[in-house]
């Protein structure tokens, strides 16, 4: 179980999502050709299942629930923190407000109190950040709404492992946990259109809990599925491709995990991917706002677009290389058991 290709998926799914928002961000008439191969959607439902295994393993190896919440908070606080103040207080460099007018603006402080307690749909925007015609949105980081559905969940887990704990037949309880999401995901979907309050409940952990669930059930039943992995692969892209055509979403969560740990759990020569750094984490929470820069400066406008994107990614993946090894890996040392 510890050989696996989680920090080379990690890191792929990261890969899309940056691409997947240069081409959203910045409404670059060529890219839009290849929006359909880099779905961001998928990615970050990827990285719940992902997340559902690794995090129901750690907390099974963990000798305490305070020991585990003090691992979580390492892992995702210091560089969530650091991204939060580095805007917030360099990003006035840009804005079409006075330095004075800037941080006396109540906007400002809404932002930093919204998005430092995970509500970042309260206040996702800076006083004269990123505002104009040449922007999709004025949202500072449009990524970290992920962040509040990990945390929800981080929190939540103790709970759902000592039901699970107590029970003989787990799998009724999981599949519990995976009907309700799908249901409640759906209601609010369906009715999404008709006030904003519902897409913003659609995209709570209890919607996405199918995916966290998935990861769950591969971990408390790993040994059924290695046995049949190859099977669990072919009835999980079939899935995918027949509820892609229709449009719908209830079985995807169950293929997609299929498919994802068939593959984290093959092709041997990706189990070292990480030696370098688990930098994934770090790739994703800084991508937004230096694309949105990139967008400000008008690079893309200045220069060949395609060229602008690939030293955009590869400044983004130094900077959660850097992330990694001057922060996060630091913090993680402490709580690593």
């Amino acid at each position: 179980m510890r050989k696996n290709n989680f920090d080379f998926l990690r890191f792929l799914f990261a890969f899309i999502v940056v691409v997947g928002h240069i081409i959203a961000l910045s409404g670059v008439e060529n890219f839009k050709t290849y929006q359909p191969f880099f779905s961001t959607y998928i990615s970050i439902t990827g990285f719940f299942c992902i997340s559902g295994f690794l995090i129901v393993s750690s907390f099974e190896r963990t000798k305490s629930v305070k020991n585990y919440f003090q691992k979580r908070a390492a892992r995702i606080l210091p560089a969530y923190i650091l991204i939060i103040l580095l805007c917030a207080t360099g990003l006035s460099f840009i804005s079409n407000y006075s330095l004075v007018e800037y941080f006396t603006n109540l906007q400002f402080y809404k932002y930093l109190g919204a998005n430092l307690s995970f509500l970042n749909f309260l206040q996702p925007c800076l006083p004269g950040v990123f505002e104009g015609e040449n922007f999709y949105h004025c949202a500072v980081n449009g990524a970290l709404w992920t962040i509040k559905v990990e945390v929800s969940f981080y929190l939540l887990l103790p709970i759902f492992v000592y039901f699970l704990r107590k029970s003989k037949r787990k799998y009724i309880l999981l599949l519990f946990f995976y009907i309700f999401a799908i249901i409640f995901r759906n209601v609010f979907i369906h009715y999404s259109e008709k006030n904003d309050l519902f897409i913003m409940f659609a995209r709570q952990l209890p919607a996405f809990m199918s995916y966290f669930a998935c990861g769950m059930a591969l971990f408390y039943y790993f040994d059924f599925f290695i046995k049949y992995k190859n099977i669990f692969c072919i009835i999980g892209l079939f899935l995918l491709v027949v509820e892609r055509i229709i449009g719908c979403e209830i079985l995807t969560p169950f293929a997609l995990s299929a498919v994802i740990f068939t593959v984290a759990f093959s092709f041997d020569k990706l189990n070292n991917f990480g030696k370098y750094g688990d930098i994934s984490y770090g790739i994703y929470i800084f991508h937004f706002p230096i694309i949105q820069l990139a967008i400000h400066f008008g690079f893309f406008e200045k220069y060949n677009p395609f060229i602008v994107a690939f030293c955009l990614v590869l400044i983004i993946i130094c900077a959660g290389f850097l992330s990694w090894h001057l922060l996060e890996k630091k913090f993680l040392r402490k709580y690593r058991t």
